[in-house]
């Protein structure tokens, strides 16, 4: 089990003590954190409500008192959404526990923390979380949009990093975008190698995954350390060697030799 897990259970267990149940009727109010969690899927609440009629409720709400938002303290939804809309559906009662949330870091860990003990986040749902709260995450977002790329490997080009560690769920990169710890370097000059990589790929034909991501990071390496280079001449002789291309990604180090052949 998954240190996350545990620690989510763990904090299941202190939370439930206090467990309490919001009255369709009442005058209390949740609030949705718009932007930051997961959003609502009609259908999801649809399957909830069928299955709470079959086996009634097994998971509490998790709500959290926040000030940072609008100044005064409210509660809203970290974990539950589509429980919550399920139990109102229903027209039942709303089991819930309430938790404090420091600031907007502790709130985005928890969410993750949380989200980890039913369904792990995906790295992109770490960069929608962290845009609400940090620029450069709104720019990898948009970039990510832009460009047919991995989030780790867009994320380590914009970051002036090497490849070479961004692979897997355990690569650095992906521990530094998880702990909101992304920062973009030389964004123009970054945002140029990504359209050369895209040019690059545009020329050789679809690989596999594998074969897409060691392209992608001996062709970056080259750019970075290459101080002559004419883009448009290296995708004509590009063209022309496709066949070279394709073998040379079977073997480590021999794109790097022919891209300097190309260049």
């Amino acid at each position: 089990m998954k240190k996350t897990t545990i620690k989510a259970n763990n904090f299941y267990k202190d939370a439930l003590k206090n467990m309490k149940w919001l009255s369709t009727t009442g005058t209390i109010k949740f609030n949705y954190l718009a932007g930051i969690n997961r959003s609502i899927n009609p259908g999801q609440v649809t399957k909830l409500a069928k299955s709470l009629e079959m086996m009634s409720s097994l998971r509490p709400v998790v709500i959290a008192e926040i000030s940072f938002i609008t100044g005064k303290m409210e509660k809203y939804i970290i974990d539950g959404q589509h429980s919550f809309n399920a139990h109102m559906r229903l027209g039942w009662e709303v089991p819930y526990v309430t938790i404090l949330v420091d600031n907007k870091q502790d709130l985005v860990e928890k969410i993750a923390m949380l989200n980890a003990s039913s369904k792990t986040w995906t790295m992109y749902d770490y960069v929608t979380a962290w845009s609400s709260l940090k620029q450069d995450y709104v720019k990898l977002n948009h970039y990510y949009q832009v460009y047919d790329f991995e989030i780790s490997d867009l994320a380590a080009i914009l970051m002036n990093n090497s490849l070479g560690n961004s692979s897997g769920g355990g690569g650095a990169i992906t521990k530094v975008i998880k702990g909101g710890n992304f920062q973009i370097k030389s964004e123009e000059k970054n945002v140029e190698i990504l359209n050369k990589v895209t040019d690059m790929l545009k020329v050789v034909p679809r690989m596999n995954r594998f074969e897409n991501r060691y392209a992608i990071k001996e062709y970056v390496k080259f750019l970075r350390g290459t101080s002559k280079y004419d883009h448009q001449i290296f995708l004509t002789k590009l063209q022309k060697n496709k066949d070279k291309f394709i073998l040379a990604t079977q073997e480590e180090g021999k794109l790097s030799e022919l891209f300097e052949k190309l260049s």
